[in-house]
């Protein structure tokens, strides 16, 4: 493909990110994708053959996304309980900031729907990006390994932040319920006072 192709698929792609966003996958039409990306309807449809196929890319680029911004919080150099918050925060900033909270649950189900594939990759590379910080915080997590498995821990977390992102509330009230579930995890999880 063409980079003059793939700038336009790009494009394509990245309005129909806020158009799903704000009018959900049902309302969403091929129209208000094309008028979000400055394109006739005919030219989207150069690039993508239906409405499915765009969903599909758009659920790929907000796993690369997401994916990559949570490696790069979770490096080293904060406070385990920072860093934990920073790589799970991007999940929700995004979900929380371009998905209108009415359709949250409506997205998240047409992609198990249509997306299986693509959610099932994502949600293994994002637990894999967790799991590798409290493995890299293991020093500071003395419980971790006994109480529970970096891996059971990561999908814990994952599974209350799913739970978090759907909440029909203002983005302040997720952030604060995210950052409480990181510091009672990692309360939980560190067996000394003076490690917290």
């Amino acid at each position: 493909m063409s980079t003059s192709m793939e700038a336009k698929r790009e494009q394509v792609v990245s309005a129909a990110l806020g158009v799903f966003g704000r009018y959900g996958y049902r309302r969403t039409s091929m129209d208000l994708v094309a008028q979000a990306a400055r394109m006739s309807r005919p030219a989207v449809y150069q690039h993508f053959k239906n409405k499915e196929e765009i969903f599909r890319a758009v659920g790929q680029l907000i796993a690369e996304r997401v994916t990559a911004a949570a490696r790069e919080a979770g490096r080293a150099g904060r406070p385990v309980v920072e860093r934990l918050y920073g790589t799970l925060v991007v999940k929700l900033d995004l979900f929380a900031g371009t998905i209108d909270a009415e359709f949250r649950a409506e997205l998240f189900s047409e992609a198990a729907d249509i997306a299986q594939d693509v959610v099932r990759a994502f949600e293994d590379a994002y637990r894999d990006v967790v799991e590798a910080v409290l493995l890299d915080c293991a020093d500071e997590l003395d419980l971790l390994g006994h109480a529970l498995s970096a891996r059971d821990a990561a999908t814990l977390l994952l599974d209350a932040l799913a739970g978090i992102t759907q909440a029909r509330e203002e983005p302040e009230v997720l952030h604060a319920r995210l950052r409480q579930l990181v510091e009672l995890t990692v309360r939980g999880l560190t067996g000394t006072p003076e490690k917290r």
